[in-house]
């Protein structure tokens, strides 16, 4: 019986948020405005690991040789198909330094004297690539392109180099250069994009942020408008308004997560090979993972402003930290260390093996434990904390 009126007055605190959301129409705009902003915002600022197309490079050409100009005219076709680079030609080195000071180019080829006839005497033709390292992101990619851009070049140096021993050995050229090919299987059918990797994480991250920071605000506005006392003197226990204002958050970040999945499906083809059922059961692990903070956070300050600062202190390293907008393998040593002890790296990597690669209940029972434990342990010190508050 206790039990089924703790329930019963749950559900009447969550009903009351609820009909508070209904009445608010700027909350209510929000509600759905900020999946939608969230996940385009987040989906272009940050790097998907694409190419950038038609980096503007230069280049000058001291040799004036026959090599030098083959050299370029490959350079120029190989680039035109890619649309790695693109290239525009100076004079002297002084005046492509000069451009790239300015940001008119990334950086330059330099063909040196002597690059023709290094070629004709069976020497490798050296040249300098001089590039603006002040951007690391560009730089990063440059060289990324001058790499690749360079091996399709030799590799069409080497077939033409082995085109008569090709004929004599009765083999082809590209079996001769290169005897291994690879055959690349994805486990992800079709194309996928960053909007894949976010829209997993990003929902997980919506869950947090209403539970964490919703639960101080709803208490902190109650308390300050002095309906909180009148919500305690009912004949209701502290426990039905932790769980009915925690409901009442939990319906809010659903709804937002139904709709970032709905915008990256319709939007960003983002496709979904697992089970909803079960990703949804992940959020709600996510959810009891969370309470425990938002409401330490209240019990452990007098105001609103006080709890939202301590809220925001946790929340933000956590979003950072916890790989929602890219993957923690990339981040340093010990901050990927620091990020072991965050509840939504595991929340955020069960999503995302759940809705991309189709993993079982079984696949990510580590995560699962990992949750359900470290609910248990804030909510273990949570609850005590809040009803001593109560008190004050």
């Amino acid at each position: 019986m206790d039990a089924m009126k703790i329930l019963k007055d749950s559900y009447h605190v969550m009903a009351k948020d609820m009909l508070e959301l209904k009445r608010n129409r700027m909350s209510l705009a929000a509600l759905f405005m900020m999946p939608l902003l969230f996940l385009v915002m987040f989906g272009f600022i940050f790097p998907s690991g694409n190419m950038q197309q038609n980096m503007p490079m230069g280049l000058v050409d001291l040799d004036h040789g026959q090599g030098s100009n083959e050299f370029i005219t490959q350079l120029e076709m190989v680039n035109s198909n890619s649309h790695y680079m693109s290239f525009t030609n100076y004079s002297s080195v002084d005046d492509a330094k000069t451009a790239i000071n300015k940001g008119k180019i990334y950086g330059v080829f330099i063909v040196p004297p002597g690059f023709s006839a290094n070629l004709t005497n069976g020497k490798s033709g050296d040249f300098t690539a001089y590039i603006d390292n002040s951007n690391p992101q560009s730089s990063m990619q440059i060289n990324q392109a001058i790499s690749g851009t360079l091996n399709i070049m030799n590799s069409y140096q080497a077939k033409a180099n082995v085109k008569n021993l090709s004929k004599s050995t009765n083999q082809s050229a590209q079996a001769i250069i290169s005897p291994y090919a690879e055959n690349v299987e994805n486990t992800i059918p079709g194309q996928t994009n960053y909007f894949d990797f976010l829209a997993p994480g990003l929902m997980i991250m919506i869950v947090m942020m209403s539970v964490m920071t919703g639960i101080p605000e709803a208490i902190s506005k109650e308390k300050e408008m002095g309906t909180f006392d009148g919500m305690l003197s009912a004949p209701i226990s502290q426990i039905s308004v932790i769980i009915g204002k925690t409901a009442a958050l939990c319906t809010r970040g659903f709804i937002q997560c139904i709709i970032i999945l709905a915008i990256a499906m319709i939007l960003f083809g983002v496709t979904v090979q697992g089970s909803i059922l079960l990703a949804f059961f992940m959020l709600l692990l996510g959810i009891f993972s969370f309470i425990g903070i938002g409401i330490m956070a209240i019990s452990m300050s007098g105001d609103q402003a006080s709890s939202t600062m301590i809220v925001n202190l946790l929340m933000f390293p956590m979003m950072f930290l916890g790989g929602i907008f890219y993957p923690i393998q990339q981040m340093p040593w010990f901050m990927q260390d620091i990020s072991k002890i965050i509840p939504l790296t595991y929340a955020a990597d069960a999503m995302r093996k759940i809705m991309l690669l189709n993993a079982g209940i079984g696949d990510v029972m580590t995560q699962i434990v990992i949750l359900v434990a470290f609910g248990i342990v804030t909510m273990a010190i949570a609850v005590p904390l809040f009803r001593k508050s109560m008190t004050r």
